[in-house]
């Protein structure tokens, strides 16, 4: 009786070959038909951009009309470079809280949103957005030289925002021996330190930034194990077409100084401006 003969490897139907590059091809046909981002056109067509932006959150948003918030003027200075007209939509939501699912706002009202907008996963879930130019997160207000491991207790505390993670910061003075006392307002904060009831105070970075900006005590905004929140602005999901429009803009206004003039005229210390367009803030 004969052996039989070992075969070799079978080779490959070609058809099992084609069946990827036919699944990219009809990859591409189905983008075929999704509808154009006329974004940018459609802001170009009307000459006017609509911003949605919390109704008060200085130094972003005042209700000063000779200064009007360091976001207002920077977004007059972004539409009057592209030739529109800003149109600001207030929202008493935002500037609540970090989360934009909770502000109830949608495309009918604003094409892009401004004014302390996080660039976090929450947001990016959410929004398209650009890199941060400023960052917030718990600050130390205390004389030049004091750090968070030398301010003596008790020290004022003030929540300010309700995004910023209040547990966390509890758990960390409470690691140095720290205790803080609670005030309900930044008008108090500041009578309590100028009184000598505090050595140092603690609070949102912004709000430090606005309530102290005219005293000689230095405001740090505190790292790691706490978290900084960068902040930017925010686009409907594919209008990427708008969205690089005033990322260009955004960058020449930071190029020739306009947005360092603009940080200091409203008193925000340096550790809050993002120093480049890398985002590294």
């Amino acid at each position: 009786m004969s052996a039989t003969a070992p075969t070799g490897p079978r080779k490959r139907h070609w058809l099992f070959d084609m069946i990827p590059l036919a699944l990219c091809f009809a990859l591409l046909f189905a983008v075929s038909f999704l509808p154009p981002d006329n974004a940018r056109h459609e802001v170009d067509r009307l000459g006017r951009l609509s911003v949605c932006m919390p109704n008060l959150y200085p130094p972003l948003v005042t209700d000063n009309a000779d200064m009007p918030g360091f976001e207002v003027e920077l977004m007059q200075e972004i539409t009057e470079r592209l030739g529109w007209r800003l149109n600001i939509v207030s929202n008493a939501s935002m500037g609540r809280d970090f989360n934009p699912r909770n502000w109830r706002i949608n495309r009918a009202q604003c094409q892009m949103l401004a004014g302390g907008i996080a660039i976090n996963s929450t947001t990016s879930s959410f929004l398209d957005t650009t890199q941060p130019h400023l960052v917030t997160g718990w600050a130390l207000v205390a004389p030049p030289g004091a750090t968070i491991d030398t301010v003596e207790s008790p020290v004022g505390f003030m929540a300010g925002l309700t995004g910023l993670d209040r547990i966390g910061l509890g758990q960390y003075i409470r690691q140095r021996g720290i205790t803080a006392t609670i005030v309900n307002d930044a008008a108090t904060l500041r009578t309590r330190m100028e009184a000598g009831d505090y050595d140092a105070a603690i609070t949102e970075a912004l709000l430090a930034s606005t309530t102290f900006s005219d005293t000689d005590l230095a405001i740090t905004v505190l790292g790691t194990p706490l978290e900084r929140i960068p902040l930017g602005m925010g686009f409907w999901k594919g209008d990427l077409t708008l969205k690089r429009a005033v990322e260009s803009a955004v960058a020449d206004i930071r190029a020739d100084g306009t947005l360092a003039q603009l940080a200091e005229r409203y008193d925000l210390d340096a550790g809050i401006l993002c120093p480049s367009e890398t985002g590294r803030c």
